[in-house]
């Protein structure tokens, strides 16, 4: 009896162990769904990456249950080109459900929404709430890239 709290013990930190590496799992998940962009889902990450690299980052505020969403996954960050263009960002995503103070802060009401950011935070672009296929997106990257240098 006097060894069940310390085998209580193992057991909550086994169980611990496991959610947060499946915790991380979801994480790389989420990345790999969105296709073959180099994403990253960490914005403070991607902000010393720009500053570094001196690029513009783009954001995809999106969400596992969002229709409009999952279609960019399909098609969208599927296509070649804007594969390709997007090596001269710095990607980010940003689930809607997970980072609320993201969400928040750039006033992110309906999605999806993809924004380009300077490597400080500040909005260059923001797109209305769609669905945008490839070449839409790669018209906004082309202005985004005109207009403005990291």
């Amino acid at each position: 009896m006097r060894n069940l709290p310390n085998c209580g013990r193992a057991v909550a930190a086994a169980l611990l162990v496991c959610c947060l590496a499946q915790v991380a799992r979801a994480r790389e998940d989420a990345a790999k769904a969105h296709g073959p962009i180099a994403w990253t889902e960490s914005l403070d990450d991607a902000k010393k990456t720009a500053a570094k690299e001196h690029k513009i980052i783009f954001v995809d505020f999106w969400a596992p249950w969002c229709g409009p969403c999952k279609q960019m996954l399909k098609t969208t960050y599927q296509d070649k080109a804007v594969v390709e263009r997007s090596k001269q960002f710095v990607p980010v995503l940003v689930n809607y459900d997970n980072q609320t103070a993201l969400i928040k802060k750039y006033r992110i009401g309906t999605i999806p929404v993809v924004m380009f950011l300077d490597s400080k935070g500040n909005v260059l672009k923001k797109t209305d709430p769609k669905y945008l296929d490839a070449r839409s997106l790669l018209q906004v990257m082309d202005e985004v890239s005109r207009k403005h240098k990291g």
